[in-house]
């Protein structure tokens, strides 16, 4: 699995590596000549402009510089950090690495403090590094306002000046980039939004860093073959049974998305708790499902806790409505289901707002998935939206190891923790901001569930074939015309 790190466990794990006997020299000059094939690979060289701070990261620009100067390369250094009473760049206030390199630039590299951009074909951005933790202001803001202005491309190093390491926030403002090169592993705010649409192309360069304290991990394509295998000799039961209850009278569409897509992702038997009106739309949308019938204003709890014996796997909350009757059928699942249980939509909403119900979903000893997307996720935990969009992998970690439960908190990049490791999925597009998404998604973990897979494992894979599914019917249908029932149809794709 490819790492996602903090600013705090990259510097740590860059503390360890000098510990061990490389220098910070010999690590900063690795990542300047690193960044440097890329910026030679990617860019037009004429004139680069080397934009640089007073930190370690505006060192690993010097030492860029230099290199490209050795090379025959004209360089151009704009120095933003701190200067002196008479106008020049003040060493006192850099840091020891990017002192050491500033001295080391040859006479003839141009060194100027503000920004000129006359005859430049490139920049690198080495002004801020992955420290930074306040908004951008003065001379270095001026610059970044001004080079956006222009048509320079550029490239970023380790990250955007401008945005927040941990969680992608733009502070004031930021650089965007046409390549990124990453040192040593991507960061979280390369991957969340927005600092995600500042980073353009993401390269990571290994300079011989190794990050052992990491909890965060991309979810990549090649985990889908990671799922239980399917033996050749097999029955129904063994690839595991779903109960899906969801679909409300005049809400049977998110049910039967959700049965359907808990099939097509691989479940051997899936049976649907629904109320008697939806029964002939049942058994005509999807006649492979098994069906259990409720009279809604009866509500017979017996043949929920019959229904509730016999499945591997269960997923509530799709189209439920928010009835009396729906909170009877999620308290009695909360309190009854003896096998993982996959909590969406309604089933959310209704424990929202009713400490009784969240502390018997905190309080259960059989594993349960949460699917939030943020305005859910804002009502269970407390927190703003804005607030959770500000730090979505902090929240979804202290969330999880809270309430005990595995999270699977939706956004553009949704969020997965147990409570102890984070996973970031990277994949999916704007088309599946559709009715009915989140349903297939909720269908789609539960199968894996029931087909064996561990809690985690059902809900970080179940997010990625899911995303996957989705950039496929967005090949076919675009993303502007797809829809939820195309994403099921496309997981036959994904999961061969």
């Amino acid at each position: 699995m490819e790492q996602l790190l903090t600013a705090t466990q990259m510097r740590a794990a860059d503390e360890a590596t000098i510990q061990s006997g490389i220098s910070s020299r010999e690590l900063m000059e690795r990542a300047a000549r690193a960044a440097l094939s890329v910026l030679e690979e990617s860019f037009d060289t004429l004139l680069v402009l080397f934009l640089c701070g007073s930190g370690n990261n505006g060192g690993d620009g010097l030492a860029m510089a230099r290199f490209f100067a050795e090379k025959g390369g004209k360089a151009r250094v704009i120095y933003l950090g701190k200067l002196t009473a008479a106008g020049s760049p003040d060493t006192d206030c850099m840091s020891e690495e990017c002192r050491r390199q500033f001295s080391l630039l040859p006479s003839f590299v141009e060194v100027c403090t503000d920004l000129k951009t006359d005859g430049a074909t490139a920049a690198v951005d080495a002004i801020f590094g992955i420290g930074l933790a306040r908004p951008i202001e003065g001379r270095a803001a001026e610059a970044i306002n001004a080079l956006r202005a222009t048509a320079v491309p550029v490239l970023a190093l380790d990250i955007p000046s401008g945005i927040h390491a941990d969680t992608g926030t733009v502070l004031g403002t930021a650089l965007p980039a046409k390549q990124t090169v990453a040192i040593s592993a991507k960061k979280w705010g390369h991957m969340l939004y927005p600092g995600a649409s500042f980073c353009g192309e993401i390269t990571v360069a290994e300079i011989g860093i190794c990050a052992e304290n990491c909890s965060g991990y991309i979810v990549q394509k090649s985990d889908i073959l990671t799922l239980p295998p399917r033996p050749a000799r097999a029955h129904k039961g063994t690839f595991g049974r779903v109960l899906v209850i969801g679909g409300s009278v005049g809400m049977s569409g998110a049910g039967f998305l959700a049965a359907k897509a808990a099939m097509r992702a691989g479940a051997g038997l899936v049976e649907i708790f629904a109320p008697t009106e939806n029964r002939i739309i049942y058994q005509t949308q999807l006649p492979e499902a098994l069906l259990t019938l409720y009279d809604p204003d009866q509500f017979d709890e017996s043949l929920l806790l019959s229904a509730l014996s016999r499945t591997d796997a269960v997923a509530i909350g799709m189209g439920l409505s928010q009835s009396e009757t729906a909170r009877r059928m999620v308290t009695c699942a909360l309190a009854n289901a003896r096998v993982p249980l996959i909590v969406d939509a309604d089933g959310l909403n209704l424990m929202a707002g009713d400490p009784y119900l969240l502390a018997l979903c905190y309080g259960r000893t059989d594993p349960t998935i949460l699917t939030p997307h943020l305005g859910e996720m804002s009502r269970l935990s407390g927190h703003a939206i804005a607030e959770l969009t500000a730090n979505l992998p902090y929240y979804a970690l202290s969330f999880a190891k809270s309430s005990g439960t595995v999270l699977v908190m939706k956004d553009a990049r949704t969020v997965i923790s147990n409570g102890e490791k984070l996973f970031l999925n990277p994949y999916g597009n704007s088309g599946m901001a559709t009715g009915g998404s989140g349903d297939v998604l909720a269908g789609v973990i539960a199968s894996f569930t029931a087909q064996g897979a561990a809690p985690i494992d059902a809900a970080r894979l179940g997010v990625l074939a899911h995303a996957l599914a989705g950039d496929a019917a967005a090949d076919t249908y675009g993303n502007r015309g797809m829809i939820a029932g195309d994403i099921i149809e496309m997981l036959c794709k994904v999961l061969t």
